[in-house]
């Protein structure tokens, strides 16, 4: 059934419904040719061929139904995806958002402690011997972890 891909579905149900009624009246036709006697002796391979195509014409049905079937569902998840982009497009924005927003206070949060750095500077003395509250300030400046809290931003500070 994978050649219905490649056909109209209009072309399916056309071809369908034609064999289904040709094979119809066809065990029709054979059985009223009985009663011409020249052509009676046709009957049996009429029927026959008859029967065959009326039965493709139902299993072709059959098919057609399943692939409309299958048509409709990837419809509806064609429909979810393009829902699911465009969700997807929002919740981006807003990360980005969030994400720029933390930036921010990261890069305020460097510039405290490189201030600190520079007030803790006059302690170190002339035999190079730093007191603890400068390493741990050096130590907190290579973690990014300032234990100095930062207020958020102002609107008047926001680019």
């Amino acid at each position: 059934m994978w050649l219905l891909h490649l056909l109209p579905t209009s072309l399916i149900l056309w071809i369908v419904n034609i064999a289904m009624i040709a094979g119809l009246a066809g065990i029709l036709i054979s059985y009223f040719i009985r009663f011409i006697p020249f052509i009676n002796i046709y009957r049996t391979p009429i029927q026959i061929i008859s029967i065959i195509v009326f039965c493709s014409g139902i299993y072709w049905y059959g098919g057609y139904s399943t692939e409309m079937i299958w048509r409709d569902e990837v419809a509806k998840l064609e429909e979810q995806v393009k829902e699911s982009e465009a969700k997807s497009k929002k919740v981006n924005t807003v990360i980005k958002k969030v994400y720029l927003d933390r930036v921010k206070v990261v890069k305020q949060d460097v510039v405290v402690i490189q201030e600190k750095i520079r007030e803790v500077s006059n302690t170190i003395d002339r035999d190079c011997k730093v007191s603890p509250e400068a390493v741990n300030l050096l130590n907190q400046a290579a973690r990014r972890k300032p234990v100095v809290e930062v207020e958020p931003l102002k609107k008047d500070d926001k680019q």
